[in-house]
């Protein structure tokens, strides 16, 4: 069986018509809110974790999708995402504005950096390379379209003569073998053996400037269905996927040139957190839009490109809840065991009652309810009262684990019984106050049977939405551990609902698995880390009276401490930055509580679940500058 789901990579399937199918327009929609012209018009900095759908994007928005999704009868590939490219102006009227081409890093780029040649040359072949590149792209994906060469017209800016002479832009066949011409000779001089010598380069491969960005407006396509007499005029775009993958120095260099605000190309510029300084994305976290590094002289991110980070902020991770229901909607059709049966819902699959514990465990943990109460010397009456104010809908057994947390609290506020003079006297009285116990209380009682019972948490499709942390690419890997265990049940003509134990097994091992496959810079410091606070957070949401309900999974630092020696310790900064890029802790600073300012560092959901805590947030244990430090392992 072919499951979708575990392809998760966009990039493995091949056939554009599928892949157009199983995009939700919602991440597409998100992506240009508020930006729609910026993206267009300057350079855009998209910065992204693996599986936060960079690559998606950038595969929508290339000519052939375009083209494919414009010439489907009446949108019936995808007519929600035909709406929302047109609301976003990619298309218009049914037809493209655009010719992108995606442009993935390879080492063929960054070996330019390693040539034996002055920066300034190294530098004039990378831009070469690219706009090479880029231009070859766009003819092929004109071609894809079935748009011939000859049917294609080049439109430069005005005093671009001399560039229109040199790079036969009067003729696009000429045009596009003077850019293949280009191509060729870098890549000769890059994949030989012996690099040539910097003169002899210049004299046997290339000795010319190639900057056709600078003058090209657009691309006219001459015979296009349904288009004006006029052709159908293409606004060229080219996005460099995978950035990270270029030497530091070369990124940069690469950023600067396409800052130029002369350039008639849209261009945008895709990477990992990995190569943008810790101080700025921990700015872009929480602003959403900062610098990368100090900026030169007279250059603003606002003015001369944009930074778009790809992640939803905490404020817009509710968000995701309506993008993970589309997505599971449509690669379950593609999974034929489910769709033959008529099972295209993710959630009915999944929103299971609460298992209830065994008979046996029932009376165990009954037991321990009248153990603590008669050893708390609290009277008959006073149980009944801290037993009313637990919801009727609560099943027994969170009932009774729920009663067990209000038992200690109230036992924690009760003068010390052990002092009074009579030995038969008893607490007739509560302390506390009668008010009905919230559901963070209820969810508590849940973790702490999760712990002492092995019952099932992690089931249901809100608890999976939770546990994707907004990241499109961990949604469908845990989805499709789950739905291997459904198409097992369907073939053997079982029940397609799937238990609340099978489930949490499946999250659960999923989610040390990833964590165990972490390979990203200091990954072991920051494995050490969230051990450390996993542990911590753990401690205090097993305490018998539940202080915080359902528990802690984060600790909280105070904001100025924070920003003191983030700013002295590079080391710190540095684990955190990639803890915070790859989601392994959620950055949540000047959070207000108790009168104070607060520096969150939240642990994500992949090991919340591994450590067996809460996926709700805002509990945290008060911390330290020094705390925090001593979680941090010394360096080897």
């Amino acid at each position: 069986m072919d499951n979708p789901f575990k392809k998760r990579r966009t990039e493995l399937i091949t056939d554009r018509r599928t892949l157009l199918s199983l995009v939700s327009p919602t991440p597409i929609e998100e992506f240009f809110k508020g930006s729609e012209s910026d993206l267009i018009e300057k350079l855009a900095l998209v910065v992204g974790t693996p599986g936060c759908g960079k690559t998606t994007i950038a595969q929508v928005v290339e000519f052939e999708s375009l083209a494919t999704l414009a010439r489907s009868s009446r949108g019936t590939i995808n007519k929600d995402l035909v709406d929302v490219l047109g609301t976003c102006g990619l298309l218009k009227n049914g037809q493209p504005t655009l010719i992108a081409h995606r442009l993935s890093m390879t080492t063929n780029f960054r070996d330019i950096w390693e040539l034996p040649y002055q920066s300034s040359t190294k530098t004039a072949l990378l831009r070469a390379f690219v706009q090479a590149k880029s231009v070859l792209g766009w003819f092929r994906q004109l071609e894809q379209a079935g748009v011939a060469p000859q049917d294609v017209e080049i439109v430069l800016g005005p005093n671009a003569e001399s560039v229109a002479a040199v790079t036969s832009a009067n003729d696009s066949q000429a045009f596009r073998q003077y850019a293949r011409d280009i191509e060729l000779a870098i890549f000769k001089v890059v994949t030989a053996l012996v690099p040539p010598d910097e003169k002899d380069m210049s004299e046997q491969f290339l000795n010319t400037r190639y900057d056709v960005f600078e003058v090209i407006r657009a691309i006219r396509v001459c015979q296009w269905p349904e288009a004006s007499a006029a052709g159908l005029s293409l606004r060229p775009m080219m996005i460099i996927d995978d950035a990270h993958e270029l030497h530091p120095a070369q990124f940069l260099q690469l950023r600067d040139w396409l800052k130029n605000k002369a350039m008639g190309v849209s261009r945008w510029l895709m990477c990992r957190p990995d190569v943008v300084s810790a101080d700025d994305y921990r700015e872009a976290l929480a602003k959403e839009a900062v610098p990368i590094e100090d900026l030169p002289p007279g250059s603003t991110s606002g003015r001369d490109y944009l930074m778009k980070l790809m992640q939803l902020g905490p404020s817009r991770e509710r968000r995701f809840s309506r993008i993970a229901r589309d997505i599971s909607s449509r690669y379950l059709h593609e999974v034929r065991e489910l769709a033959r049966r008529g099972l295209e819902e993710l959630r009915p699959m999944l929103d299971q009652p609460s298992p209830a514990l065994s008979e046996g465990q029932l009376k165990q943990l009954k037991e321990q309810v009248d153990k603590l109460a008669k050893e708390s010397r609290f009277s008959e009456g006073l149980v009944a009262n801290l037993r009313s104010r637990v919801p009727a809908t609560a099943r027994p057994d969170e009932a009774l684990a729920a009663l067990r947390i209000l038992i200690h609290r109230e036992r924690r506020r009760t003068p010390q019984l052990d002092l009074l003079p009579d030995d038969e006297m008893v607490r007739e009285e509560p302390v506390t106050d009668d008010r009905k116990v919230a559901s963070a209380l209820i969810e508590g009682a849940r973790i702490q049977l999760m712990h002492q019972f092995q019952r099932p948490f992690y089931f249901g499709m809100d608890k999976l939405v939770a546990a994707s942390n907004a990241n499109i690419e961990q949604f469908i890997r845990l989805s499709g551990a789950l739905v291997d265990e459904l198409v097992a049940r369907v073939i053997r003509e079982r029940s397609p609902d799937l238990s609340p134990n099978a489930q949490h097994n499946a999250l659960v091992e999923q989610a040390r698995l990833a964590i165990a496959e972490w390979d990203f810079p200091y990954n072991a410091a920051v494995r050490k880390l969230i051990e450390a606070i996993a542990a911590r957070c753990r401690e205090r949401t097993l305490l018998p009276n539940a202080p915080l309900d359902d528990g802690a999974n984060a600790i909280g630092i105070p904001q100025s401490e924070m920003d003191t020696v983030l700013k002295r310790d590079e080391r710190l900064a540095r684990v955190l930055h990639f803890a915070f890029a790859y989601k392994a802790l959620v950055f949540v600073p000047q959070y207000h509580c108790k009168n104070k300012v607060w520096c969150l560092l939240e642990l994500g959901a992949l090991p919340c679940m591994a450590y067996g805590l809460t996926l709700r947030r805002g509990g945290f244990i008060e911390d330290t500058l020094s705390g925090l430090q001593g979680m941090l392992p010394e360096e080897v």
